[in-house]
């Protein structure tokens, strides 16, 4: 009788393990006409573990059968799905209503707003970048932004640049950008 509940007991400890292990919750981010959600980010709540969909909004993270997975992108309401037995879930999002906000990074990675700023701000957007149809982006930005240095490091088919701003400028010999 003692060696037979042992054993039941060693099997239910085995079920318990079997039930609480992560799997591959494989899945598709798309928006309320069906159009694929391309790096939504999915994450489970309460934990660490995030992933990232691709293109097509297809996403792959471990996670266990009952945890939230949280989905979010920029201009989605985030969402939050509960991981059932089945090892995919597709999940349909609704657009967020409301505009984005203008956020400036100065320097030291301090974010502000236009508004709070006491100084002017070179602002470069995608119009100005293709008008001169550079195949880099580097390169494109040279004389759009006042104290932007670019240069070409060498002449090669794809070639490297260096990018300089506010910087060779400094009278006591340390010509660090700023």
């Amino acid at each position: 009788m003692r060696k037979i509940l042992s054993l039941l007991s060693m099997l239910m400890l085995f079920a318990a393990f079997a039930v609480a292990q992560t799997r591959q919750v494989t899945g598709k981010v798309t928006n309320d006409k069906g159009e694929p959600i391309p790096f939504a980010t999915v994450a489970v709540k309460g934990t660490k573990t995030t992933a990232v969909a691709d293109a097509n909004g297809n996403f792959s993270i471990d996670a266990k059968t009952g945890d939230v997975l949280q989905i979010s992108s920029a201009g989605i309401a985030s969402k939050d799905v509960v991981v059932g037995a089945s090892g995919a879930i597709n999940v349909s999002v609704v657009s967020a209503s409301g505009t984005m906000e203008e956020v400036v990074v100065t320097a030291q990675g301090i974010r502000r707003r236009p508004k709070e700023l006491g100084y002017s701000v070179a602002k470069v957007n995608s119009q100005e970048l293709t008008v001169g149809r550079s195949p880099q982006l580097a390169q494109s930005l040279s004389g759009k932004v006042s104290g932007l240095a670019v240069y070409n490091v060498n002449n090669s088919v794809d070639p490297s640049v260096k990018i300089t701003l506010r910087g060779y400028r400094s009278m006591t010999g340390n010509n660090d950008a700023l």
